[in-house]
């Protein structure tokens, strides 16, 4: 009943409706040794393969470069977990002239157990932001499956009292909160030795002031690291940008932002990641939620020339007012940036290119000799058609092909 008042509450607030519910402790608990397992169980069974690791050539393959698909098919070595330059001894593939495009990166999501990671890889996802660890040992056990996506996770997310968000802390840790701005600096440290990938904030109203987020986000970057910031009002937008954090999560979902917020993500070099397929659905489920300002808001900041980067705010969990399915929403994220006005190649960059380079992710993103072998082979040129990412034929995640029958 909670869980349920508290979306109410959002719906005709903050419209911060996009948020990710805490696991009770016990089911927690429960989702914690139930990953350990798969992952224990998983590493067991590809040891044997791990020391015989078998080269692969693709031969016949058109490759995305980050700017174009080459004309002229080439091939791709996968050698270990990079991508190679040395054909000798390798096991050929025959691509038949299909493409070969990075792995793709979900910017934003919430996965909590084993079958969402599968369900991402399936998808062609084999890096993805795990964007609020109210536990750090549950976003933990998601990581280092082989075989499966890389998962990098936030901090638990920096919220006030009496707050929608944290009113969802509440449920799991009080002392997570931030009464006032004398427990910044504990809390910083406290997040910082879970060793999260990033430090997560949130934006709303009711919630941290602007000092607070302000402060929040100059400690973690003297820690060096990024911050990422809820913002699904315009208001909470405002702050977001005016704290000088690197990556805004979200788009208002009540007014479309203006000229002064964009020059000033110019001038800050900050990022948007609109996640628009969860704010199309937030707006069919919560009263007053309008997507269209969303939609004018993604169309003004790609414009203005600010890096989108591709999210989809996946989140199964059930309570929430709209669910989004993982790994298939981000070809439905692809085709939602293409609606607002990127071109399919601009949209593609967002979901491997500009992601890996805003995040700091230097070894995976592109297609070259020494990255991470994530790959995805599809029918079709989604430079001609975005919808070809879906027409997936098989997916390497750091070397290793996904399949149903051994993962």
């Amino acid at each position: 009943m909670l869980i349920h008042y508290l979306f109410h509450l959002a719906a005709f607030s903050s419209l911060s409706a996009a948020c990710v519910l805490p696991f009770p402790r016990a089911e927690s608990a429960a989702l914690i040794a139930k990953n350990i397992e798969a992952r224990s169980s998983a590493l067991s069974r590809s040891q044997p393969c791990s020391v015989r690791r078998t080269k692969i050539a693709i031969d016949n393959v058109r490759v995305f470069d980050g700017h174009e698909i080459s004309k002229c098919p080439t091939t791709v070595i996968i050698d270990g977990s990079k991508i190679g330059d040395n054909a000798e001894g390798a096991q050929h593939i025959d691509a038949k002239g299909a493409t070969l495009i990075p792995g793709l990166i979900d910017a934003h999501c919430h996965p909590s157990n084993v079958t969402h990671l599968r369900d991402l890889t399936r998808y062609g996802v084999t890096t993805a932001f795990i964007m609020a660890c109210y536990e750090p040992q549950l976003c933990k056990s998601l990581q280092g499956h082989p075989g499966l996506v890389d998962v990098l996770r936030s901090s638990a997310p920096a919220a006030a009292p009496n707050s929608l968000h944290g009113n969802l802390t509440t449920m799991v840790d009080r002392s997570l909160l931030l009464y006032n701005n004398s427990q910044i600096a504990p809390w910083m440290e406290r997040q910082l030795a879970g060793e999260p990938d990033y430090i997560k904030l949130i934006g709303e109203t009711p919630g941290l002031s602007q000092e607070s987020l302000s402060c929040l986000t100059e400690l973690a970057h003297q820690n060096d690291k990024k911050v990422a910031v809820h913002a699904a009002s315009l208001s909470a937008y405002a702050q977001a940008v005016n704290a000088g954090v690197d990556h805004i999560q979200h788009v208002p979902l009540d007014q479309k932002v203006y000229t002064d917020i964009l020059r000033a993500m110019c001038r800050k070099r900050q990022t948007s990641t609109p996640t628009l397929t969860m704010m199309r659905a937030t707006a069919q489920n919560v009263p007053h939620a309008n997507f269209q300002a969303a939609a004018d808001s993604a169309y003004l900041i790609h414009k203005e020339g600010i890096p989108v980067l591709a999210g989809t705010d996946a989140n199964l969990q059930p309570g929430i007012p709209a669910k989004v399915p993982f790994g298939s929403s981000l070809h439905d994220e692809l085709e939602n940036l293409v609606q607002v006005g990127l071109s399919n190649l601009e949209a593609l960059r967002a979901a491997t290119v500009l992601p890996a380079l805003h995040y700091g992710l230097h070894d995976r993103g592109s297609i070259s000799p020494g990255m991470r072998a994530d790959l995805v082979l599809v029918d079709g040129n989604p430079l001609d058609d975005i919808k070809a990412t879906r027409n997936i034929k098989r997916v390497w995640a750091a070397g290793v092909e996904y399949s149903e029958n051994t993962m």
